[in-house]
């Protein structure tokens, strides 16, 4: 499946988006250079606040260095969400007095509201 980046790249979709592309993987590489984006021993790369990339800046990355491994960076970035997200379930307090009547507001008396990443259900 060719992505929309690569079609800009080639040209598909005009000059214009064409130079944009070969401006943002001069920008990556600038990036790359200066240590704003990083490649750990694994082949994982990293923003500047050692996140592990998101799949349209890696494919860019891809594109300006064979250092970088997709599979380990996908494998990293789902590591940490999944531990974001285990994180969110055990902090996570009930909701306030005050919260409770801004769902009210928002979706009526009545309703059941539903927190997607616990699963919670609010009957309001």
């Amino acid at each position: 499946m060719t992505t929309r980046f690569q079609r800009e790249l080639s040209g598909e979709l005009g000059a214009y988006w064409q130079r944009q592309a070969e401006a943002e993987l001069a920008k990556v590489k600038t990036d790359l250079d200066s240590g704003e984006i990083t490649i750990d021993e694994a082949g994982v790369a990293r923003n500047c606040i050692g996140r592990a990339l998101m799949d349209d800046l890696l494919e860019k990355l891809l594109l300006v260095t064979d250092r970088a491994d997709s599979a380990a960076t996908r494998a990293a970035r789902e590591a940490e969400v999944q531990a974001d997200l285990e994180s969110y379930r055990a902090n996570r307090k009930a909701p306030s007095t005050e919260e409770i009547a801004e769902m009210r507001a928002a979706f009526g008396a009545g309703t059941k509201v539903v927190d997607v990443i616990t699963g919670e259900e609010i009957q309001l």
